[in-house]
């Protein structure tokens, strides 16, 4: 009976003591770890590519000396549809590579960057805001260093240029008063020359008269 006591205690589970830590977890193997990673890039890779198709222009600040906070403050009052956001370069270059709009810049591309996707209709109040706040808060280092257009790289003065060009709905805009003026100016344009050619013929035809009238008096002479 003993002897049955002693081996059925050598299969009985020995518990931990009270306030032992558990034991540790399994590692992930660093394949997985990297797996994740590529993924977690890829899909930051395309998120950044659906926002181009909606941007105008592109620029960068430094990101150095700009907190969280006072980024997050700088993106709430920003118009509706600019996206501010911190990329990576190597990320950026994926991201833009084939996009003629956008072409690489080595020099944009550098150290750590928050990156500005500007729509068309927001490029004047975008780039007034940046740069109203660098100029309130002293923050020159954070001043807007260049940016993509429309196939250009552009430095600080290239992107404030930009924002004086009238934007496709304005041209219309432009156009569509011009349109609306055309038919009156050409009225008035077809008026004076009628007016003209009139006096013309008028003055041609006492001309005339005036010519019969002396011949008709050298005949009678």
């Amino acid at each position: 009976m003993l002897s049955l006591l002693v081996a059925a205690s050598s299969y009985a589970p020995v518990a931990s003591p009270r306030g032992a830590a558990a034991p540790p977890a399994r590692a992930r193997p660093a394949a997985m770890v990297a797996a994740d990673v590529v993924a977690r890039k890829a899909k930051l890779v395309e998120e950044v590519k659906a926002t181009l198709s909606d941007t105008s222009l592109m620029f960068c600040v430094r990101s150095e000396g700009l907190t969280v906070n006072k980024i997050n403050e700088m993106r709430q009052k920003m118009p509706e549809g600019t996206v501010v956001r911190c990329v990576k370069n190597t990320l950026v270059k994926r991201a833009i590579e084939g996009d003629a709009r956008f072409p690489l810049s080595e020099e944009l591309l550098q150290y750590s960057n928050y990156w500005f996707f500007v729509p068309e209709a927001n490029l004047r109040e975008t780039v007034e805001l940046w740069t109203k706040f660098v100029d309130t808060s002293k923050q020159t280092n954070n001043a807007i260093v260049g940016g993509m257009f429309e196939g250009s790289v552009l430095d600080a003065e290239g992107v404030e240029a930009v924002t004086k060009l009238p934007t496709k709905q304005e041209l219309m805009g432009q156009t569509a008063a011009l349109l609306k003026a055309l038919p009156t100016k050409l009225a008035r344009s077809l008026k004076a020359a009628d007016a003209t050619r009139l006096a013309r013929a008028v003055k041609e035809a006492q001309g005339q008269k005036l010519a019969r009238a002396v011949d008709a008096m050298k005949e009678k002479l």
